[in-house]
């Protein structure tokens, strides 16, 4: 059996516990943390789950196998740090970390310690990932993608009402780029590689942060689109273009319906889906494979960690080039 812990009380906490219910019968939620002991108390209970802990130390020390962390983007590597130090296994919401710094200071204690440190981006560990990649060879020569994730943020009125959600406050290394962009730049990465060039242009807040963007990302005779934006929803589907035909996906969350438009107007079906699997199972059975006999999944474990690395490092050149910045804590290693 592997125990694991949340930490967060968020609706994508919910989500994925839901999802881990599918994932094995022998990965079970033991207990929650939270900073408020009544937050803790409420979520625990709304889970059926007994133990709520307010001290990551005390969490550290039990006898906890795993730990999915859905906290705020600037408490992501603090936390994730102290955990991976007891040696527990961490499984992290994107944006994982602010810098490559500190990805490599997870993996160092991670290695150290004989655990793993992986970051959620659903989509990816989802098999639809490989069957797309796969089916892009059917397009001929790819010239352009464009990768659009726009959805109008639950937050964003409370921010028109004058308040200060955590999702638009740079000081939590929060922002549209952060939460909804990455979710982009991962499949850009995963689909073409690191690219040469960088060209990134941004709405931002009265607080600070990214409300919207796009991102132009080039390679040697490829161009990749990226639109991102926290105060709007698109309803885009995203493509891949080659001279033989055009991929269609739903959405970059967890693409959704696929399909090829050839340029002779037949249409090839590549992913039909009907939701009957919870996108996040994947990745929490992933979690769970990890922890329990981790050289069963050594190569998916490798190979995470060198994308996760060339993601952590575009992301910071989108910032820099756009000009986003956080508080200089959330740089701290």
């Amino acid at each position: 059996m592997i125990k694991f812990a949340t930490v967060g009380a968020g609706w994508i906490v919910d989500a994925f516990l839901e999802a881990a219910k599918d994932a094995d019968p022998d990965f079970v939620h033991a207990a929650v943390y939270s900073f408020r002991q009544e937050e803790g108390d409420a979520f625990a209970k709304k889970h059926g789950v007994d133990r709520v802990y307010t001290d990551l130390d005390e969490l550290g020390k039990s006898d906890i196998n795993a730990v999915y962390i859905a906290n705020p983007n600037a408490l992501h590597y603090p936390t994730a740090k102290k955990l991976l130090s007891y040696g527990k296994h961490i499984l992290c919401e994107k944006t994982s970390v602010v810098t490559s710094a500190q990805l490599e200071e997870l993996y160092r204690i991670a290695d150290e310690k004989g655990v793993v440190f992986i970051e959620a981006i659903k989509s990816l560990y989802m098999p639809e990932a490989e069957i797309i990649k796969k089916a892009m060879a059917k397009l001929g020569h790819v010239h352009m993608a464009k990768f659009d994730f726009c959805r109008f943020s639950s937050k964003y009125p409370a921010f028109l009402n004058g308040e200060r959600p955590n999702i638009f406050n740079p000081a939590l290394a929060a922002g549209g780029l952060m939460d909804m962009g990455i979710y982009s730049v991962y499949p850009a990465v995963y689909f073409f590689g690191e690219p040469l060039e960088v060209k990134a242009q941004v709405n931002f807040m009265p607080t600070g942060a990214d409300l919207a963007g796009t991102v132009l990302l080039g390679y040697p005779d490829t161009h990749v689109n990226i639109c991102w934006s926290k105060g709007s929803t698109s309803h885009h589907d995203s493509i891949i273009q080659g001279d033989k035909g055009v991929l269609h996906m739903d959405t970059m969350e967890y693409f959704g319906n696929t399909y090829i438009e050839y340029t002779d107007g037949t249409r090839e079906d590549i992913v039909c889906w009907d939701g009957s699997v919870k996108p996040m199972m994947y990745e929490a059975r992933m979690l769970y494979q990890l922890a329990s006999d981790r050289m069963k999944q050594e190569s998916f474990y490798q190979e995470s960690r060198a994308r996760t690395r060339k993601v952590i490092r575009l992301m910071e050149r989108i910032r820099e080039d756009a000009g986003i910045r956080f508080a200089d804590s959330c740089y701290d290693l």
